[in-house]
């Protein structure tokens, strides 16, 4: 069965003024479905809140970053070898790479230097 399935149910027993433990007592039974009672307080919160059309909301991420590219990989490479700049100098004259980029840029290559 699917959720949208079991949530319609619950909401149906919750219209019947079943109390939540009830509720996760008969849809265990009914559906083999193990539900905590918070959650079927956050479905109650959503539909009310909200237009909710009882499907689950999407797992995709809000932001992707940016993959970096061997073009970058280099130009930061040869920065090292030219300026023997650390990091941080480095992610402040190519503004797109962050500091960290640039360390796991320059370890991966063996060109950070042992304290």
């Amino acid at each position: 069965m699917k959720k949208e399935e079991i949530r319609k149910e619950f909401f149906k027993l919750r219209v019947r003024h079943h109390s939540y433990n009830q509720c996760r007592r008969i849809l265990k039974a009914k559906y083999g479905y193990k539900i905590t009672k918070r959650t079927l307080m956050r479905w109650v919160k959503r539909l009310n809140e909200t237009e909710w059309d009882l499907k689950d909301k999407s797992t995709k991420p809000k932001t992707t970053h940016p993959k970096i590219t061997k073009d970058m990989e280099d130009k930061v490479i040869r920065i090292k070898k030219k300026t023997r700049w650390g990091e941080h100098k480095i992610s402040e004259f190519i503004k797109e790479i962050s500091h960290a980029s640039v360390y796991k840029i320059l370890n991966k290559n063996s060109l950070t230097e042992k304290k």
